[in-house]
């Protein structure tokens, strides 16, 4: 069975009980709307909630890697400059 199948059937129930036992004739509108509303999340929530979950991998190792000194490059020499018109 479809979880959205089931939560729409037990909400349906739900307000099939609040109509025969709790207000003994026709619910309000607004209520039957948001039993509607809420009961399929909070199935969804406990589905989830419930449902066997997958472990997670286990961390890394880390291991310390060897000091390693960088050096930075040697400064690049600029062109020389150019002096007087070459046309």
């Amino acid at each position: 069975m479809q979880a959205g199948t089931a939560a729409a059937t037990i909400a349906g129930a739900i307000v099939y009980i609040l109509q025969a036992y709790v207000f003994k004739g026709t619910v309000n509108p607004g209520l039957v709307s948001l039993v509607y509303a809420a009961v399929p999340g909070a199935l969804a929530l406990a589905a989830g909630y419930l449902a066997p979950h997958t472990p997670r991998p286990a961390a890394p190792v880390v291991t310390n890697l060897p000091s390693v000194s960088v050096t930075p490059p040697p400064p690049i020499p600029l062109p020389p400059s150019v002096s007087g018109n070459q046309l």
